[in-house]
């Protein structure tokens, strides 16, 4: 069976489009709908014009005629003027201009009189040689089969048609139960490549997602404004649910952003580090509170700094710009002192962490996703770039991750734009893929380690599980699930209170969870941190203070809320012990 005609009443026209695509649909213009009967334009009939003759003047006599030979004597008469009696009028017949050629419609396809309205669709259904159906099972010239067009030729899903993966995709207002049965994922969260899918109409709606703006999205689409026919528009995001079912590429806007990174110092404080939404970067060191560290403005609000301690307890930071730089250094004297060290993409943050030599070594992804190292050598210098992996093979929308063992080796992570997760140890090691399920690319793993010296790994899944790796040796051991529905568009966050790893991550409705971090233990902590936001693309922060407990840190922007979520014995008992998480809002 053929799919309905897509309605798409009720829908919002926004504001003009920015410029798209062109309408490359192969039966663009093409075919014949029924048409609504129109009354049939009537001829005009000629009139006589009425022209007065003068009374002529008397004169000589007139010779007569000669004798008519004409065979048709009548159509003589009919063609000339008739002399009449003095003081009387002669009639002229006027013949009526020949008709216009008539003009082909390209919505109908049908052709028309030029001088009458236009013919109207009965039905929005087209046929072409007696067919309505497209190659997929679509009617022709409706969002559907557009749509289907589009997910063939821009998304490479060649297989997609009426019956893909076995259901019956049916009128627009299915699509988003019909995806969920097999598996995709539905949500609010648009993409470039999704299909922007709506209800509302008689049939539903359903359009191609081309362009992604703060608070929009545009959209290509047919039958909706011009019947048969191409339109693009952008409407707020909140028009339409997404469906994921093979995406081009992410967001622009969604990055491997955080409200703030910790670092514990070893003396039971934390330094911090965070960008603002208008791409300052501020770094407080524990007690104190936030400073403007390189120029105001500078950096990408789409990516988490990174932070680290060397043996002296000095803190090393590196950001990414918004032009795509990465500034790393340390203190010189009261002041940061930063050198682009690196590239990177906009939505990518930069990895830091102490080698086995106690110098830094920092991991990058650049914007066209090739993954480098670069080591601070004896002489103070950064290294050559080292490159790991296949070039453009990495995730632009997720951060690499750094973190070192209970033997001192140092542990590189990073998922691949096809979602595989690949580890290495940087000391003496291959690149090895992890086991388990394709991993989020828009979502940043959590490499940490517990006070036992046992390392773990958190990332969420592309499906939005919660799953934790052991490291054993040099082998990460199976993926174990962390009951939940997660967000795939934020990152985890990792931090230990009383003695034990607990893990904060967004559920899919944006809600900030707590649990457990080592599957069958048990957490006291509340497992609804009153942070949230509501946002599944913002990602938590945590932040641990010995003498006033773990805070879990929400929101983004020039004010980030923390949230205490448990406080030790000497906190809860000294009435002297600080409360706040260690950094300036």
């Amino acid at each position: 069976m053929l799919a309905s005609v897509c309605a798409a009443g009720g829908l919002l026209v926004v504001s003009a489009p920015t410029a798209q695509a062109a309408d490359d649909y192969p039966w663009a213009g093409q075919g014949r709908c029924p048409i609504v009967p129109q009354e049939p334009i009537e001829e005009p009939t000629p009139t006589p014009a009425q022209t007065p003759t003068q009374t002529p003047a008397p004169s000589a006599p007139t010779p007569s005629p000669a004798p008519d030979r004409s065979p048709n004597p009548s159509a003589q008469a009919t063609t000339s003027p008739t002399p009449g009696e003095p003081g009387e009028e002669t009639a002229t017949i006027v013949e009526p201009p020949p008709p216009p050629p008539p003009v082909l419609d390209p919505v109908t396809g049908h052709l028309y009189d030029p001088r009458g309205p236009k013919p109207t669709c009965a039905r929005r259904v087209w046929s072409i040689d007696g067919s309505i159906g497209d190659p997929w099972g679509f009617v022709l010239r409706n969002c559907t089969s557009f749509v289907a067009w589009r997910l063939q030729e821009r998304n490479r899903m060649a297989g997609f048609s009426n019956h893909f993966g076995g259901e019956h995709w049916g009128n627009a207002e299915n699509w988003d139960d019909v995806a969920r049965r097999l598996g995709y994922r539905v949500d609010s969260v648009p993409a470039i490549g999704a299909v922007a899918q709506s209800d509302a109409g008689r049939v539903g709606h359903v359009a191609w997602v081309s362009a992604i703006g703060r608070g929009t999205v545009t959209i290509e689409e047919y039958n909706h404004a011009t019947p048969g026919g191409y339109g693009v528009r952008t409407v707020p995001v909140g028009e339409f649910r997404y469906l994921h079912l093979d995406d081009v590429a992410p967001s622009p806007f969604v990055g491997s952003d955080r409200p703030v990174v910790s670092v514990p110092d070893g003396l039971g404080e934390s330094w911090t580090a965070r960008v603002d939404d208008g791409g300052t970067l501020r770094v407080a060191r524990p007690g104190r509170p936030a400073r403007v560290v390189g120029p105001r403005a500078a950096f990408s609000p789409l990516a988490a700094p990174a932070l680290a301690l060397d043996r002296r307890g000095r803190p090393w930071v590196g950001a990414t710009t918004r032009d795509g730089r990465v500034l790393a250094g340390t203190l010189r004297g009261p002041r940061f002192a930063l050198r682009p060290v690196a590239t990177a993409a906009a939505t990518s943050s930069p990895a830091l962490a102490l080698a086995r030599t106690g110098r830094p070594v920092l991991a990058a992804i650049s914007p066209a996703g090739t993954l480098v190292t670069r080591r601070l050598t004896e002489q103070r210098r950064w290294s050559r770039s080292e490159r790991v992996g296949r070039p453009g093979s990495w995730a632009t929308h997720a951060a690499p991750v750094l973190g070192t063992d209970r033997s001192g080796r140092t542990w590189l992570v990073a998922v691949t734009r096809a979602g595989g997760t690949f580890a290495q140890s940087l000391e003496r090691g291959r690149l090895a893929r992890l086991r388990g399920d394709a991993a989020s690319i828009t979502s940043t793993p959590a490499l940490s380690t517990s006070g036992d010296g046992t390392t773990y790994l958190h990332q969420v899944t592309a499906a939005g599980r919660l799953v934790v790796r052991t490291l054993d040796g040099r082998r990460w051991g199976r993926a174990t699930t962390i009951e939940g529905d997660w967000s795939p568009y934020a990152s985890p966050a990792v931090g230990s209170a009383a003695g034990r790893l607990h893990v904060a991550a967004v559920s899919g409705a944006g809600a900030v969870l707590v649990r457990a971090a080592v599957p069958g233990e048990q957490s006291r902590l509340p497992r609804r941190a009153r942070a949230s936001t509501g946002d599944p693309t913002r990602s938590p922060g945590l932040v641990t203070r010995s003498n006033a407990g773990l805070f879990v840190v929400a929101d983004r922007g020039r004010t980030a809320t923390a949230r205490l979520l448990t406080r030790p014995a000497q906190a809860v008992f000294g009435r002297t012990a600080p409360t706040r998480a260690g950094f300036t809002p």
